[in-house]
């Protein structure tokens, strides 16, 4: 909650600093109602715009990376599927092979070398 304030903080006083150059600079105003707002209230409906700008695009991120890691999850499932479907007799042999192959021919190997 500390770094959180603290982060606050700072985009105030960054959104503050900038703010000023950017109206000394390129002379920037909004105009309602056929009058220039004033620049704390220019300054507070730009970063208004600014934060909806950036949700919108946290959304739009979040959305369609969120799609890209499902479409991955789903193709890989169904890689898995199929590769289980196709190659199960073999794995199943080989499973097999494994568990019935004399062990003590393996044993004599190890504790007596040629």
């Amino acid at each position: 909650m500390k770094n959180f304030l603290i982060a606050i903080v700072l985009a105030v006083i960054l959104v503050n600093c900038l703010g000023s150059v950017i109206d000394d600079w390129f002379g920037m105003h909004i105009v309602m109602s056929d009058e220039l707002l004033s620049p704390w209230e220019n300054l507070a409906a730009l970063s208004v715009i600014g934060v909806l700008l950036a949700v919108v695009g946290f959304v739009v991120a979040v959305s369609v990376l969120g799609t890209l890691l499902l479409a991955a999850g789903a193709v890989f499932l169904a890689l898995l599927a199929a590769g289980i479907g196709a190659f199960w007799p073999i794995v199943v042999l080989a499973i097999l092979i494994y568990a019935f192959k004399d062990k003590s021919k393996r044993d004599q190997h190890l504790n007596h070398p040629v």
